[in-house]
């Protein structure tokens, strides 16, 4: 995705209305508020894209926010969105940015997928190495290769997690505190369109990728954010969606 200015545009387009965002920065805020007393705790947003949730996080009264994104497209919307200082930065090379344990909670969504195989597991090492002790890490994974599509190759996923392989990932690095699979009741649309995405693009082998974030109607984007939240609340355990939904915390070293 990094160079394709394109889907950075549908992004910015997207980020503050489309169902699919609004749902994972409600639980991104929900997790927040649940892992922290702090009334203003220090925020990392590790590869923010356009800015959409530190915009959504300034909206909702958090203030000590900062960010950074390997694509200088996304530092630019984000900058312009936030007013943040967005730094341009690989997330592989966290320890030359921040001090360690600096940060009371780190989010990164669907970052780590976008990494060589190695890459994702260094990733996390950096995260955890700028999180304070009892910080969280919040992190959302695409989720089981029957839902991967035309979106995977445009933005360039190179893997898709499970709960069995995000444990191989973490190992001894860190605890999972909570894993949350969404969204299930749209899940079986997703699967078919995924599936015709995959069917269309094998014949189509020279023609440019595109991905699926672009905005529905809105009473369609409506009724997907609604069912999409209702899940959220009600169902604690669900078991598949799209995306998986991560809550980590550091290990703490034996004395």
């Amino acid at each position: 995705m990094i160079g394709n200015r394109y889907e950075y545009d549908m992004m910015a387009k997207c980020e503050r209305q489309l169902w699919w965002y609004r749902c994972l920065h409600e639980l991104t805020l929900n997790h927040i508020k649940a892992n922290t007393s702090n009334n203003n705790p220090r925020i990392l947003d590790a590869g923010c894209g356009t800015g959409g949730l530190l915009l959504y996080l300034q909206q909702q009264g958090f203030s000590n926010l900062t960010g950074f994104d390997l694509s200088a497209d996304a530092v630019e919307y984000a900058t312009a969105a936030t007013g943040i200082d967005i730094k341009q930065h690989d997330i592989r090379k966290l320890n030359e940015l921040y001090a360690p344990e600096s940060f009371d909670i780190i989010v990164s969504h669907d970052i780590v997928c976008l990494l060589q195989e190695g890459d994702d597991a260094l990733a996390v090492k950096q995260l955890l190495s700028v999180l304070k002790p009892g910080g969280k890490l919040i992190m959302n994974f695409p989720a089981f290769k029957a839902f991967n599509g035309s979106h995977d190759i445009a933005v360039g996923i190179q893997r898709r997690y499970t709960k069995k392989s995000l444990r191989g990932l973490m190992k001894d690095a860190a605890v999972i505190r909570q894993t949350i699979y969404w969204p299930f009741f749209l899940s079986p649309p997703i699967f078919m369109i995924r599936n015709l995405q995959r069917i269309f693009t094998a014949f189509k082998k020279h023609e440019a990728v595109l991905s699926d974030v672009k905005m529905p109607g809105k009473a369609v984007n409506s009724v997907l954010h609604t069912v999409t939240t209702l899940e959220n609340r009600i169902l604690s355990v669900k078991p598949w969606g799209s995306s998986l939904f991560v809550v980590l915390g550091r290990k703490i070293a034996p004395l």
